[in-house]
């Protein structure tokens, strides 16, 4: 992706606050992280880095290609991890070095900078905003509690933002032009945004409905989304077979020798299992694939308070970071009155924003996404219970309706309004993160 040279501002800044919070997530970690002869990576990774649940599975991987993740909603996300782990390999056993860390810590890096610059871009060229509404906008997106969090922990969500930036930029493209979008175009956006989080596939299918109509119910549209489904199924049973069956084998063993030689560890596994399975609900049916992720049972209206548009957008300092399967409650309010107000200002400001843009298409695209999430989660049910490490997925409909409301107004007070919650989204979440790392 080539990048503006009015973008190069954005990109630079952009490097260097990614560049910084990546380091201090390694700083903190640091002797545990590289260690690189005769450790266990589970106890390494798993057992020391505890930011609010998000997995530390892709450190581990690379680390001693072990797959911990579930293969089915993330297929792609080893192929990607794959050559981090060759090079990893090749370094380690020399050096007793791990390089793990530094090596994810440069993929997210390039998806951050990447996805900043096309939000930046989607801003300027899709929505129409001038280049200091898109820079602040833009700032605003980051400064979110739960994207500021993605950029550097080691999960796969820093990767799925510039694909689904990458989507929305490319269908406002063909929206913008009344163009259609080529099959092969969204076949190819459709393989890599639901390799690496399935259900963002269906964002993608979204999209190329609203921008070719009912043309995305031919055969030949069909097949467009048939057939990256069934390479990345390949792709999956090939993981099973090759990494996860062997690897499972291994794991029972070693769960045998265990239950054998301390079974008062099975006995806290046990009362650890029970604990999580309150914490995440009553799921519609254990039996069904998919399904045993639901929740039926946890509050929907204390979620939104809360989490959605709680810990999403403002960390609390009460459990910081903690993991709701481990120690954090499913619901935890915040001590000052203050951030209740500026959460309910950013849900009107996004309310006017889709008010603004109702008629505009490529806001349909935004807010069709912002339905199906919510639907996967407050009706569904997925991952209720920590709904707020899934932010990246769908918080950036807040720059996107605020842009759309911007362009419209000439008002100084709304974008004094704009600045101060960047402001202060950027010193409330940034504090917290720099203090919890050092």
């Amino acid at each position: 992706m080539l990048i503006r040279k009015e973008e190069r501002p954005v990109a630079l800044v952009a490097a260097l606050v990614f560049t910084v919070l990546n380091a201090l997530l390694i700083y903190a970690h640091y002797d545990s992280f590289t260690r690189g002869a005769h450790v266990g990576f589970w106890s390494v990774f798993y057992n020391h880095l505890n930011m609010s649940g998000y997995d530390v599975f892709s450190l581990i991987f690379i680390s001693c290609m072990r797959l911990h993740w579930n293969s089915l909603r993330h297929p792609l996300f080893v192929l990607l991890l794959l050559p981090l782990y060759w090079i990893n390999h090749m370094l380690m056993p020399p050096t007793e070095f791990n390089f793990a860390p530094f090596l994810m810590a440069a993929l997210l890096i390039v998806c951050d900078v990447a996805g900043a610059v096309l939000l930046h871009r989607i801003l300027r060229d899709i929505v129409g905003a001038n280049r200091s509404d898109a820079a602040l906008l833009t700032a605003m997106f980051y400064g979110i509690a739960h994207v500021m969090v993605a950029t550097m922990v080691p999960d796969h969500f820093a990767l799925s933002l510039p694909l689904l930036m990458l989507t929305l930029y490319v269908t406002g493209k063909h929206l913008l032009h009344g163009t259609r979008m080529p099959l092969w175009q969204s076949a190819v956006l459709y393989f890599f945004t639901a390799g690496v989080t399935l259900t963002n596939g269906v964002k993608v299918a979204l999209a190329a409905w609203i921008a070719n109509g009912k043309r995305i119910f031919t055969l030949r549209s069909i097949l467009s989304f048939v057939v990256p489904t069934v390479i990345l199924g390949a792709i999956y049973i090939g993981t099973q077979n090759i990494i996860i069956a062997p690897q499972e084998r291994s794991i029972k063993r070693i769960e045998a020798h265990v239950a054998k030689k301390d079974p008062a560890r099975i006995e806290r596994l046990k009362k650890h299992d029970e604990f999580v399975r309150r914490q995440n609900g009553e799921a519609m049916t254990k039996k069904v694939p998919l399904l045993e992720w639901s929740d039926m049972t946890t509050s929907r209206w204390q979620s939104v308070v809360d989490n959605l548009m709680g810990e999403s957008l403002q960390l609390h300092r009460d459990h910081l970071m903690e993991d709701v399967q481990q120690t954090r409650p499913v619901f935890v309010g915040y001590r000052s009155f203050i951030n209740y107000v500026v959460e309910a200002v950013l849900v009107l400001l996004l309310i006017a924003g889709a008010w603004v843009a109702r008629r505009e298409r490529f806001f349909l695209v935004v807010a069709s996404w912002f339905a199906f999430d919510m639907l996967m989660h407050l009706g569904f049910g997925f991952g209720l219970n920590e709904v707020y490490i899934m932010t990246a997925h769908w918080a950036f409909i807040f720059p996107i309706g605020a842009a759309y409301l911007l362009r419209r107004s000439t008002s100084g007070a709304l974008r004094l309004l704009v600045a101060a919650l960047t402001v202060w989204l950027w010193a409330w979440n940034g504090t917290i993160i720099v203090g919890y790392l050092l």
